[in-house]
């Protein structure tokens, strides 16, 4: 009686550690652990280069001496590229979709040769330069298993860019001389511009238990704003007055290959 009692609770473990392992004491895999699964937030920063388009603009004459000094001239936009860095925040709510804010701040933007007509003959000289921040929302596709630690992603969004520290510099060394005792200066200005992007990019964590990644991305932002430089004369007889006023419609419209290290944790 009592050895019937020591063997049924034996026999009874022996049977369920077969059940699960099966007949031959296949042990099954345990689940793959998830990287990027749902819930899972992630931070990036690194550096960026920006690329922008070389656009042709057509300037028009707002002030009122457009028949003195004719109403429009084309001239090429040609902005060198720029490098500058970046900071990323990314939020995985469910599997296979994240949500990305991305803030881009370039360096200076030097450019914008004159290569058209004018009343100024500025053929091939620098007249200006500036620096433009963008910042984009977007929807990520990550099409890969979570479990993975390569991570690809294409992603849409929105896009908003900022330009600043605009500079003019067309009339720098200019001998007042030549233009009977006046002083030239000028000043020069872009707007705002919302847009659109697109995104690659892919993120590649170091290990399954680790939490931190490496990021790159190419990403595309649709960007158009207004340009407009006015041209002052200044003279101890007449003070400051406007002596040319020109505006027009410049496509940025740049390129941006991030790369940068993350840290993601989950929740």
């Amino acid at each position: 009686m009592k050895m019937t009692r020591i063997i049924s609770p034996l026999a009874l473990a022996a049977f369920s550690t077969a059940a699960v392992a099966g007949p031959s004491g296949y042990q099954p895999p345990a689940p793959a652990q998830d990287v990027y699964g749902a819930g899972t937030v992630a931070a990036r920063i690194g550096a960026s280069y920006i690329n922008p388009l070389s656009d042709d603009v057509t300037f028009a004459n707002d002030s009122l001496d457009a028949a003195l000094f004719g109403d429009a001239f084309r001239a090429n936009v040609d902005p060198d590229e720029e490098w500058g860095w970046n900071l990323s925040g990314l939020w995985i709510p469910i599997d296979h979709w994240g949500l990305e804010l991305n803030y881009i701040a370039g360096d200076d933007h030097l450019g914008h040769r004159h290569r058209g007509r004018g009343f100024f003959d500025v053929d091939g000289e620098r007249i200006g330069k500036y620096e433009a921040d963008i910042s984009t929302a977007t929807v990520n596709w990550y099409p890969l298993d979570p479990s993975c630690m390569f991570q690809p992603y294409i992603g849409v969004g929105l896009a908003y860019t900022d330009f600043n520290d605009e500079r003019f510099r067309l009339f720098r060394g200019v001998d007042p001389a030549d233009f009977q005792g006046f002083e030239l200066d000028g000043d020069f200005g872009l707007g705002y511009s919302w847009g659109y992007t697109w995104q690659v990019g892919v993120d590649w964590v170091f290990g399954k238990d680790s939490s931190w990644l490496v990021n790159a991305a190419a990403k595309y932002v649709h960007s158009e704003t207004e340009m407009d430089f006015s041209i002052f004369a200044d003279s101890p007889e007449f003070g400051r007055e406007v002596l040319l006023d020109y505006s027009g419609d410049y496509r940025y419209n740049p390129w941006v290959f991030n790369l940068g290290v993350g840290y993601k944790f989950s929740f």
